[in-house]
């Protein structure tokens, strides 16, 4: 069995993709905190907030002296780093008491370590933050944060994309219309525009893996990034902090300054933001489809919502598209986060603190508030089948007209019309004509044409019911579903 007829069957069997949940029924996110009260996920929440970042903070400083400790085991003994590391964690390290120290007016770094410190035994506190500056830390922490949540986001993309996918299978041979400019355009079938959304977030899923191998870069340079402490002990720093960040599973720069470039943020922004732009395309073509305009989508959830405290009818809608609609908040939200990180960029050598504060919050909120979003959206398209009378009325109502690009083809060929082609420009003109009538009259376009000899000396009238014929004019709309399907159903970005 191929990889297609696999989705195939599994459909058939009602074997799909359910969606993932933003948070399960019995977890009880903080009601205070908006971005992981009310919009957030649990993964999320156990990356991002200030006592996950002290742990991470603790984590990187716990590496150092493992590293350190595996390159000089004469400058730290490899039994004092293993204790050093069992007690770099939040579990040990009491968040409270590091708040505490910053409110007395410790450097966050320092409130750390001094925390850290009073856990430690003797031996081992003269260790801590050897060789090291607080960006050390922080800056090291940091892409070990954007790592983590890039994994839960390309997790939670990937479940979107798979429905999607296996709606455009579903939907394959069911007639459907396509749009330009708002206009009825070409037939295809229901399954071809989740094709292209589908390839547009897949895309994206690839420069994010880029992104992920290239752009999360670590730093143990000390406080330029020129290694003057470690030079002064006779370490090779370079060397040092190359080992470090490969301990971390990040990469590193040769020559940071007190901060690796604010450039690979900008990476991470780009990525999720090329990202977020291409699912809210398809929350706007979810959301425009259950409009009562097109009505060609139902969201057949068991789960039923009010859309109005004051149009109980919205209830035969299932309320309103508020998945859709909130997906496209949070593309304005992530736009305006890497309109942020692109400005974070300028930064004078070595350092100054203009993009410290911003990031730290555009961060957190962007990859929880990104995170649930992309949930709640996969959720609905989950429950939305397709009102197959609506999808096809849509096909039938140009009455033939949007055939007339074929009809074209067969008048210009000379093989078609027996050596008898029409110019161009002749027939271009004379379609267009005839199009324009049969749409002001309200007429079948195929009766238009068999009034015009120009077009009745050239192709007989089976032969012109057949190529006007909307339902039978699909292209290669089923290949494409099906290739779209066989190339990333089911794949895994950060495998």
């Amino acid at each position: 069995m191929t990889d297609i007829e696999d989705i195939f069957y599994k459909i058939s069997l009602g074997f799909i993709t359910e969606p993932k949940k933003s948070f399960p029924k019995d977890y009880d996110p903080d009601p205070a905190t908006l971005a992981a009260g009310r919009y957030g996920t649990p993964e999320m929440v156990e990356i991002w907030g200030a006592d996950k970042t002290f742990d991470y903070c603790l984590k990187v400083q716990g590496q150092s002296a493992i590293t350190l400790s595996r390159l000089r085991p004469d400058i730290i003994p490899s039994s004092i780093a293993d204790v050093m590391m069992s007690k770099a964690s939040i579990k040990f390290v009491s968040p409270a008491r590091i708040r505490r120290l910053e409110r007395e007016g410790s450097h966050d770094i320092i409130a750390i370590n001094t925390a850290w410190e009073e856990v430690l035994p003797s031996e081992a506190k003269p260790y801590i933050n050897s060789f090291r500056t607080s960006a050390d830390s922080t800056d090291t922490a940091k892409p070990l944060q954007i790592k983590d949540s890039l994994e839960v986001i390309a997790d939670s993309v990937e479940n979107l994309r798979d429905i999607a996918i296996e709606k455009s299978v579903k939907w394959r041979d069911k007639p459907f219309m396509d749009k330009t400019h708002l206009y009825d355009a070409m037939p295809t079938v229901a399954g071809r525009p989740l094709a292209h959304y589908v390839e547009n977030i897949s895309k994206g899923l690839e420069l994010l893996k880029f992104v992920y191998d290239n752009s999360l870069v670590g730093k143990w340079g000390d406080a330029t990034g020129n290694h003057h402490a470690a030079t002064l002990a006779g370490v090779d720093g370079l060397a040092l902090q190359k080992e470090y960040c490969k301990d971390l599973g990040l990469g590193y720069s040769i020559a940071p300054a007190q901060v690796p470039a604010l450039e690979f943020q900008l990476d991470v922004a780009y990525a999720i933001t090329r990202i977020t732009e291409s699912v809210n395309n398809l929350a706007i073509f979810i959301a425009e489809g259950r409009g009562d305009d097109i009505n060609v989508f139902i969201n057949t959830s068991p789960q039923k919502k009010k859309g109005s405290s004051a149009m109980p009818h919205k209830d035969a809608k299932n309320g309103n598209p508020t998945a859709e609609e909130q997906f496209m908040s949070v593309r304005n939200y992530m736009a305006g986060n890497f309109v942020t990180s692109l400005m974070n960029c300028q930064m004078p050598y070595a350092r100054n603190l203009s993009a410290s504060s911003n990031s730290r919050i555009n961060l957190e909120d962007g990859f929880k508030y990104l995170d649930h979003a992309l949930r709640g959206l996969a959720k609905t398209l989950y429950w939305i089948e397709l009102n197959e009378e609506r999808s096809t009325e849509r096909v039938l109502r140009s009455r033939g007209l949007v055939r007339s690009g074929q009809v074209l083809t067969y008048l210009t060929s000379p093989t078609l019309t027996n050596n008898n082609p029409m110019p161009r420009s002749e027939a271009h003109e004379l379609l267009g004509r005839i199009a324009t009538d049969s749409y002001k009259n309200k007429t079948m376009f195929i009766d238009g044409l068999l009034k015009e000899p120009e077009v009745t000396s050239r192709l007989d009238e089976e032969t012109l019911k057949k190529i006007t014929d909307p339902l039978q004019y699909i292209g290669q709309s089923k290949e494409i579903v099906v290739a779209v399907a066989e190339k990333y159903y089911r794949q895994k970005t950060l495998a």
